[in-house]
């Protein structure tokens, strides 16, 4: 009986890496300008990791929200760097819009934006102002849902990809994400001020 468990568990965790590894290598980009899939699974913190393996279902949602959001965060603002500012707001803003459209949980898609900023290396500073974009992402996309039908027969609709991109960029423009305060031409990771975006 103890083996059975054991070799259940073995194939369950093997189905997961490789969601994983499958969800991590599958980008658009030709396959030699990319790093390769264990360097992606190896990029995950140890949160991640632990959750492709328990929610090996959402990985391809949370994977494929996380590649669209840094398209289209590319995209919008080609100008800007894309770290501390407000390319990086929007970018972890709509990807966690996004994964609360694709997984239906406003409670998922946070477990999965927390995983991504539990790394210790990450500055405090920067730490704060991700789980904030993420928060309002996640918040603002819910506050869009909505359900029809009968009580016996409930349907949630959750706003498209675009609608999510659109809405928070209007937020980028009106201060409604934060980003690194910028003092003398650079943004401190460290001890940097939370100050509202504003349209770059």
């Amino acid at each position: 009986m103890f083996a059975d468990r054991r070799c259940i568990r073995l194939v369950a965790i093997a189905l997961a890496v490789g969601l994983v590894l499958i969800a991590a290598g599958a980008t658009t980009t030709p396959r030699a300008a990319r790093a390769g899939i264990w360097d992606d699974y190896k990029s995950l913190t140890r949160a991640e990791r632990w959750l492709a393996l328990r929610y090996f279902w959402q990985v391809p949602s949370a994977f494929g929200a996380a590649r669209w959001a840094r398209a289209e965060s590319a995209g919008l603002y080609p100008q800007l760097s894309g770290q501390d500012d407000q390319r990086d707001a929007y970018r972890h803003s709509i990807w966690n819009g996004s994964m609360t459209r694709r997984l239906g949980s406003i409670t998922a898609a946070k477990r999965w934006g927390d995983a991504h900023e539990s790394d210790p290396a990450n500055p405090p500073a920067r730490r704060a102002m991700d789980l904030e974009n993420n928060r309002r992402g996640r918040e603002m996309t819910w506050a869009r849902r909505t359900t029809s039908g009968p009580w016996w027969w409930r349907r949630t609709s959750m706003p498209g990809d675009a609608d999510i991109a659109t809405m928070l960029g209007d937020a980028v423009d009106a201060g409604g994400l934060v980003m690194i305060d910028e003092v003398n031409g650079q943004r401190d990771p460290h001890a940097g001020t939370l100050v509202p975006t504003r349209r770059p």
